[in-house]
Formats: structure tokens, C-alpha cells, sequence
């Protein structure tokens, strides 16, 4: 009797299991995270299209922090899973399924989302690659004003002041930078170690009796030359250092002046600083992305553990910054501050704790409230908790606090802490957006991306799981309740970048736009 009590135990529990971790089915709300208790569906999707899009459809449902504010634009995710799943279904159907085919598919999935962070990833089964998605791209596409980032002039390529303005014009200047390609750039084409290995390989060459030492010399110098220029064609960001730095301790031997290993980190925390005192003492800071605190904080600096060339550039970053924020105190106290100019066109985002070194730097300490947040509250898909205050961090040292001019440029390609920045300028009465409308991806992530945070963030693991979804944890909203996800930030002032005319000359339209408004006040 005992034993078969404990049979109908199991089976009972057997069939909760099921129905807890096997659940696909779109009106699915349980207590507990789907990025987590829903594992058979899961696995379900290594091997089936329609399983993942239900993996996609479930966590969105129960993860996502922006459904009102998409049905508010027509969306009904009910009638969304009737549309598509039969589509994925069909794919599973087919003998061959091409990347493009999922990737087509995938993209007039995410299509009506409006979140501007979002970054969706399937394994494509049948050929073992991962195909990846982002709403914000497809429609950031379809802007009439929109220019890409490779269209775009190169900022990032040169010591932006100097390129956008005449050089009589700029008083002083200092670029930092710990930017991949600046890391490499000895390596790259045209570059100093590059161009010893081939002037080496050149001499050793015409020998006519060479040594035994430098027959094998050559071989090892052509060698590392052809291995430099496979790893460069093959990989990026941590793959790539992590193979040079392979290629760096095969080849010591050699001897080869500048190969040296490059700290991982400046794949993840690469930044480019300028800084410019410009005619009329104004005061210009350009920043590639928002990764500061890694450079001006101890407690992040020594975490990298820099060393050698890689530390000189890590305080290159340093120097670059307070040069920017030492020229703004010295002439401010002097009565003698003409402005400030913060660029952050093409700006990609990162760290919110950043706030603090850029516009924070100009602004009291004690935090500066630049918008209202929301948070999910549950799994429903409406389960938000109320709005509440966002306070960002503020320089907490003693430091002056500017009143004259402040400019942020932005352009389409601002991003994220780019945007707060610029939305910062719709609140502060001595501040001015200039520029273009910004990318349009304004609410909060979680770094993290085994964890999410208040029933939202990450829907499975990046490259692991067949399924992989980024998104915000919060949702952020103007002070007067308005939300610009997918939409992003207008500016103050519209202007152009008249990209022919920069190419032609650097003359900067958006530049000197902003110098015109800091001399003039119109």
C-alpha cells in the first residue's frame, strides 16, 4: 500500500514538473521567472524553431518592462504569437534553413518593439550559427535623417577638435585614448612594429648566404606576419587580444620591437578622450562611450591591473579628463569661463556611475534627478511597481558649480548614458542639445548577464543558450511621465552634420553651431 501511495506520489510530482518546466504555451504566467523554471522548453529549442520563438514569446511576456507603453502603439502580443509561431513552425518543416531565412523571420518579430537596447540571439540549429536581431537598428534604418556609423566622418579616428574647427582656433589640446585600435595600431597597416617586420623580412630576404640563425628568423617573421593578418580578418573585441596576445608569447623569440601582450580589458572598456580649450575659453571634452569610472576610480583602475604601455594608456584617459575638468574650475573661479562643450556624438553608452565625471562634474554635488523609473513587479504582464525618481550621482568632491553655457552634441548614433546626458540639458536652465535626435534607447540594463534583476533583464545566457534576450530591467520616463524608448531624445537646437563639407575641409557644421550658440546665446 506504502509503495503504491509513493508511485502516485511521484507520478503526481513527476507531472507538476512537466507542467511547471515544459510550459509553452503563450498564456503562461507563473510565480516563478521563465528565463529560469522554464528549462524543457529550453531544451526544446535546440532543436526546434517554434520552440524558441515560444521561448522568446513566454520570456517576453513575463520579463519585458515596456507593455503598456506597446500597446499604447497598437501591439497585442496575443495576436503576435498567432502570427509567427505558425511561421517558425513551418521552418521546422523545411530541410535546409538558411541564416538569412531565420534572420528575415526574426527581424519582423521584433519589428513593432520599441525598445532601443534590445538584442535578440537564435541558434540557428541546422548550420550551428547564431543569428542575431535588434528592433532599434531596423528602425533607426527607416529614419530619413539617419546616418551610420560608418558613413559617418571618423571623430573617433582623429583629435575630434582639431578636426572640426580651424587649428588657430584651439588653444591647447590632449588626446587619450585605450581604444582597441589604438592598442594595435603599431601592428595595424602602416603601423611601427608592422613596418620593421616588413622591412626585416625585406633584408633578410636579399641574402644571398644567409645564417642558419636568420634563415630561421625569416620563416619566423613571415610566419607571425601572416598569422597578424589572419587574426585581425577573423576576430574582434576579447577574441581578437586574446589571440594576439597568443601570437605575442609564440613569437618572443624574434625580438620584434612593440609586440607586446594588450591588456583584455580595453576590449570591454576602450574609450577615447579629447580635450580642446577652444578661442574664448571654451572648453571641449569629446567622449567615445561612457567607461570612465574604470580610469578614475581606484577601486576600478587596479582591477584591471595594468601594466607597462598598457597603463601609460590607461592614464592617458586620466590626464585627458582632468585637463577637461581642471581647465573648467581654473577658468570658471578666474570669472573667465566662456562654455563648455560635451560631444558625445556617436557616444554607444555604458556606465551609469560615468554620470558623475561628465555632466555631474559641472552640476552641485548631492545627485541630480534627470528622470522618472519603473521597475516589473511580478510576471504578469503588466506587474510594474509606481514611478519613482531616478537620482544620478554627482562629483562628490568639492568643485565649482558651472553657470555659464553647457552644449551636449549628439547625433543618431548617441546611445544610452548619451541620451540621460542630453535629456540632463532639457532641465538645466544654462544647458543646450544640439545636434540630431538620439539613437532612442533610454532604459536601464543589468550588466549581469547570468541574473536578471525585478523580473526583467536577461532571457537566457549569451552564445550558451539557443536562446539569448537582452533587455532593459527598468523603464525610464521624461519628468513629465513621457516615454521616449524607441524614439529617443530631440534636440534643443537641430542641426546637420554636413558630412561632404567635413570630408572636404573638417568644417564641423554642428561644431560650430555649438560655438555660435556659446558666443552669441542664440
Amino acid at each position: 500500500m506504502k509503495k503504491t501511495m509513493k508511485n502516485k506520489i511521484c507520478l503526481l510530482g513527476a507531472l507538476l514538473l512537466l507542467l511547471t518546466f515544459g510550459s509553452c504555451q503563450k498564456d503562461s504566467d507563473t510565480l516563478i521567472r521563465y528565463d529560469y523554471n522554464d528549462v524543457l522548453a529550453f531544451a526544446a529549442a535546440d532543436t526546434s524553431f517554434a520552440a524558441k520563438y515560444e521561448v522568446f514569446w513566454n520570456g517576453m511576456n513575463q520579463n519585458y518592462a515596456l507593455w503598456d507603453y506597446e500597446m499604447e502603439h497598437g501591439l497585442d502580443w496575443d495576436a503576435e504569437y498567432e502570427k509567427f509561431h505558425p511561421l517558425f513552425e513551418a521552418l521546422d518543416t523545411q530541410k535546409v534553413v538558411s541564416d538569412e531565412e531565420v534572420q528575415k523571420l526574426m527581424e519582423q518579430m521584433v519589428a513593432p518593439l520599441h525598445d532601443g537596447h534590445m538584442v535578440v540571439s537564435f541558434l540557428n540549429h541546422r548550420t550551428g550559427q547564431f543569428v542575431g536581431v535588434d528592433p532599434q537598428s531596423l528602425r533607426n534604418a527607416s529614419r530619413a535623417d539617419y546616418i551610420s556609423d560608418n558613413d559617418l566622418p571618423a571623430f573617433t579616428e582623429r583629435w575630434a577638435a582639431l578636426a572640426a574647427v580651424n587649428k588657430s582656433d584651439v588653444l591647447e589640446s590632449y588626446f587619450g585614448s585605450t581604444h582597441l585600435k589604438t592598442a594595435f595600431s603599431h601592428v595595424l597597416k602602416g603601423g611601427s612594429t608592422r613596418q620593421w617586420i616588413s622591412a626585416e623580412i625585406e633584408r633578410l630576404g636579399k641574402k644571398t648566404t644567409p645564417t642558419e640563425k636568420e634563415v630561421e628568423k625569416l620563416a619566423g617573421l613571415k610566419q607571425l606576419m601572416s598569422a597578424l593578418d589572419a587574426i585581425f580578418l577573423t576576430y574582434n573585441g576579447v577574441q581578437l587580444v586574446n589571440a594576439y596576445n597568443q601570437l605575442v608569447l609564440s613569437f618572443s623569440f624574434l625580438e620584434v620591437p612593440g609586440l607586446e601582450e594588450i591588456s583584455p580589458e580595453f576590449a570591454e572598456s576602450g574609450l577615447r578622450v579629447s580635450y580642446a580649450l577652444l578661442k574664448g575659453n571654451i572648453v571641449y571634452l569629446y567622449l567615445s562611450a561612457f567607461s570612465l569610472s574604470n580610469y578614475l576610480l581606484p577601486s576600478y583602475y587596479n582591477r584591471m591591473n595594468l601594466k607597462g604601455s598598457n597603463e601609460v594608456m590607461g592614464k592617458s584617459i586620466e590626464t585627458a579628463w582632468l585637463m577637461w575638468f581642471s581647465k573648467i574650475q581654473e577658468l570658471h573661479k578666474a570669472g573667465t569661463l566662456g562654455g563648455v562643450i560635451i560631444d558625445l556624438r556617436g557616444n554607444g553608452g555604458g556606465m551609469l556611475n560615468d554620470y558623475q565625471f561628465v555632466m555631474g562634474a559641472l552640476l552641485p554635488s548631492g545627485g541630480f534627478t534627470t528622470n522618472l523609473l519603473r521597475y516589473k513587479r511580478g510576471t504578469a504582464r503588466l506587474d510594474y511597481s509606481p514611478l519613482m525618481p531616478q537620482v544620478m550621482p554627482t562629483l562628490p568632491s568639492e568643485h565649482a558649480v558651472v553657470t555659464e553655457p553647457i552644449v551636449v552634441l549628439g547625433d543618431c548614433n548617441s546611445v544610452s548614458m548619451a541620451e540621460v546626458t542630453a535629456r540632463s540639458c532639457k532641465l538645466i536652465p544654462n544647458a543646450c542639445f544640439i545636434g540630431k535626435r538620439t539613437w532612442g534607447a533610454l532604459c536601464g540594463l543589468n550588466e549581469n548577464p547570468y541574473f536578471s534583476v525585478n523580473y526583467s533583464g536577461h532571457i537566457g545566457v549569451r552564445r550558451q543558450t539557443s536562446v539569448y534576450v537582452y533587455t532593459p530591467m527598468m523603464a525610464s520616463f521624461s519628468m513629465d511621465g513621457k516615454q521616449l524608448e524607441g524614439v529617443g531624445i530631440e534636440p534643443d537646437i537641430e542641426v546637420d552634420l554636413d558630412t561632404k563639407l567635413f570630408n572636404a575641409n573638417t568644417s564641423d557644421t554642428q561644431l560650430e553651431r555649438a560655438l555660435q550658440y556659446i558666443r552669441t546665446g542664440n
